[in-house]
């Protein structure tokens, strides 16, 4: 954007998304120029949904543009309070608008203003657009889809913050990809294993040794070992480290390539682990975590049909999954998995 503004001679651009059904701003970004942030939210906030540019940017195309001149003239700029009051206290005037997005509706354009005292924006500049516009919307498009992301990876690392088991992500070399607040509290607190180099590490060299294995099978995600357990020796509270397979797929797995999931629990630390804390630390479903629960409790499968309501295959399909999601071959393993969790 900044170089389409610079290439058409353009002042300053700032990109809107409104959806004008609830006649509010979706989302916005203004150019580095724009220097008095309350000038812009002034706008968004008290002038946006009356500006007399919208009715006709509203009836663009996704790709088409938008020259002012050709739509008002010198005495109605003069008479707007748009063109009076807000471009000009920013040293602005004409504006060319692109329409980026239609979707529902939601409308995304973005306007290029000239400093006012330049010429308005001619046929070249509306060429340049044309040109230029495929990448323009693809880039748009590419945007819309990472906001919703953005908002799911931001409220996903809240929750993991919140959490009072410490978690950690790690590569096959044991390099730290992503620690939340609690598993910075035990490492600082406890000593037997630390962050060395950006990677995590037991004080004990045979703790070390298992630990380094745990992580490779848990990466390989092959094998009956890959998920395990191990108290490392050294430290003050004898915390308990679960190392767990993520795959490349998993959400939190953060490059596509295999990493483990890394469980940091102090035995003495009051509190067990609910269903909804279960299910944020391994990524399991609600139905999946109060299946896990239940095993670790002692109960079976068929008890969990009858208590759940379900059929017994329903229930064993509810396994199958929870095994599949915890890299555990046997109900036995994700037992002891379960209770390495300390879960009462």
């Amino acid at each position: 954007m900044d170089a389409f503004n610079h290439a058409v001679g353009g002042f300053k651009f700032h990109q809107l998304a409104l959806d004008h059904q609830l006649g509010t701003v979706v989302d916005s970004v203004a150019s580095g120029g724009i220097d008095d942030a309350e000038a812009v939210a002034t706008y968004e906030q008290h002038y946006a949904m009356t500006d007399e540019r919208l009715p006709v940017v509203m009836g663009l195309c996704q790709g088409q543009a938008m020259l002012d001149h050709e739509h008002f003239s010198a005495r109605d700029m003069s008479r707007s309070a748009i063109y009076a009051e807000w471009l000009a206290s920013l040293g602005m005037k004409h504006t060319m608008v692109l329409m980026q997005r239609v979707e529902g509706t939601v409308q995304e354009y973005v306007g290029f203003m000239r400093h006012r005292d330049q010429r308005p924006f001619g046929d070249a500049d509306r060429r340049l657009a044309q040109q230029l516009m495929p990448d323009l919307l693809r880039a748009t498009r590419l945007r819309a889809q990472a906001r919703p992301l953005a908002r799911q990876a931001a409220l996903g690392l809240a929750a993991l913050d919140a959490l009072p088991h410490g978690i950690a992500v790690v590569d096959a070399q044991c390099r730290v990809q992503h620690g939340n607040a609690a598993a910075a509290r035990l490492l600082a607190r406890d000593g037997s294993i630390g962050v060395r180099y950006g990677r995590l590490h037991c004080r004990d060299g045979a703790s070390q040794a298992r630990w380094q294995a745990l992580v490779a099978a848990a990466c390989a995600g092959a094998g009956p070992t890959a998920a395990g357990a191990i108290r490392p020796d050294g430290g003050l509270s004898r915390l308990v480290v679960t190392v767990l397979p993520l795959k490349a797929g998993h959400a939190a797995a953060l490059r596509q390539v295999p990493m483990a999931l890394v469980v940091l629990v102090d035995p003495d630390a009051p509190g067990g682990l609910t269903p909804g804390l279960l299910a944020d630390m391994l990524g399991l479903s609600p139905t999946e975590a109060r299946l896990a629960l239940l095993l670790a409790s002692g109960k079976t499968v068929k008890d969990f049909a009858a208590i759940q309501g379900c059929t017994w295959n329903t229930a064993r399909a509810h396994l199958a999954q929870l095994l599949r999601r915890t890299g555990c071959r046997r109900q036995a393993e994700l037992v002891g998995l379960l209770q390495s969790l300390r879960l009462g």
